[in-house]
């Protein structure tokens, strides 16, 4: 079997997950990992280079790896590839980037220089649901897609401040730098995990684009009222908005709504809804109704028509996935199959580098659009 060498850049809780999961593939041969702050590690027949912030550069040049996962803190990542596609390595890179704008165009120049590949590690692409509405929708059954919805509402609390209530003391974890965003700025710091599916399933950046774009903010009082819960500190600055409510229109009239909501209390959920000419679907409620299909105005469970329009992936790994990927629902699993055929020539990646860089955007100019209290136009 064809071996693809692959090294780390990053080895914290997400690149650990990845880490450790790759060694479900026999087709990736990890051969080095490389972290200033590496502990528990363990993998036999593997370099651990932690010898300070550019080791990783010495990586790089004794083991010359084929590709190189980027797992490191967001602001690194862009300097990390960069440094890959420069040693012709290809790059599978975890979200997310894109702190301001243009910030991935000196990493999109090399890497069509080089002729390097550029792999977003947007899981949520994978899904079994996501992708099976985008066939749903591709075939017709939703008529013309009208509104859609997303977000990334996860409670991060108990991420970004540690048991006492201190910000950013969690421990060797990305509390450390995480939270950081949280005390300086205020826009939707993580829009890729809703946005992104939303844009593979309407073309959005294929055959669509934006138009507008305004973002709004609320307060800032679930991080404080933990913080005062815990130890009383009331001086601790807190930037970003509990809710960042993002509205987005296509230039072919899609509206799509984008949610952050990381600082509050509340189930975790992607919070996703496509809505359609003939047929609208919720994901969290696991329900769709399709006109003149569904019993009227009742909704239907949506676990036949998913089967129905089961994606090749899921098809063909599913089994394997949810066995391996328990924590992630299988997504990752498909993801890394889906990198690793492409790589041999087998299959072709769905985002590009292009993507990412401009489902990324959205955090920036919803930053602008905050601070200057306007609609951005494209």
């Amino acid at each position: 079997m064809e071996k693809i060498k692959t090294a780390f850049i990053g080895v914290g809780y997400r690149g650990k997950q990845l880490l450790q999961l790759l060694q479900t593939f026999p087709v990736f041969e990890v051969v080095a990992v490389a972290d200033p702050g590496i502990e528990g590690v363990d993998i036999s027949g593997v370099t651990c280079y932690n010898d300070g912030d550019d080791d990783y550069l010495n990586m790089l040049d004794r083991h010359k790896p084929e590709l190189v996962f980027v797992t490191s803190p967001w602001q690194f990542h862009v300097r990390h590839a960069v440094q890959c596609v420069k040693r012709q390595c290809h790059v599978a890179l975890e979200i997310k980037g894109g702190l301001y704008l243009g910030e991935y165009q000196p990493l999109v120049e090399l890497a069509e220089q080089g002729k390097c590949r550029v792999y977003p590690l947007e899981n949520t692409l994978f899904r079994r649901d996501t992708l099976a509405i985008c066939n749903m929708v591709n075939a017709g059954l939703f008529g013309e897609i009208i509104y859609m919805r997303g977000g990334y509402r996860h409670d991060l609390r108990a991420l970004l401040l540690d048991d006492a209530g201190n910000i950013g003391h969690r421990g060797k974890t990305e509390s450390v730098w995480r939270s950081k965003f949280y005390q300086c700025e205020n826009g939707d710091l993580y829009p890729t995990h809703g946005l992104a599916p939303l844009c593979m399933i309407a073309g959005i950046n294929r055959t669509d684009y934006f138009q507008s774009l305004i973002s709004f903010a609320s307060k800032p009082a679930g991080l404080l009222q933990r913080i005062k819960d815990l130890h009383g500190d009331t001086s601790v600055r807190i930037t970003m908005g509990d809710i960042i409510s993002t509205q987005i229109k296509t230039e072919k009239g899609i509206l799509i709504s984008l949610i952050h909501d990381t600082t509050l209390p509340r189930p975790r959920s992607l919070d996703f809804e496509i809505q359609g000419t003939k047929a609208i679907w919720q994901g969290d409620n696991c329900r769709i109704y399709v006109e003149n299909v569904s019993p009227d105005e009742t909704w239907e469970s949506d676990c036949t028509y998913i089967e129905h329009y089961e994606s090749l992936y899921w098809q063909q790994w599913g089994k394997d996935a949810l066995l391996h990927d328990a924590h992630h629902q299988g997504m990752d699993y498909i993801m890394l199959k889906v990198l690793a055929e492409d790589l041999l020539g087998n299959l072709v990646y769905p985002a590009t580098l292009n993507d990412l860089a401009f489902w990324t955007s959205v955090s920036p100019w919803s930053k602008k659009s905050i601070a200057e209290n306007q609609t951005i136009f494209f």
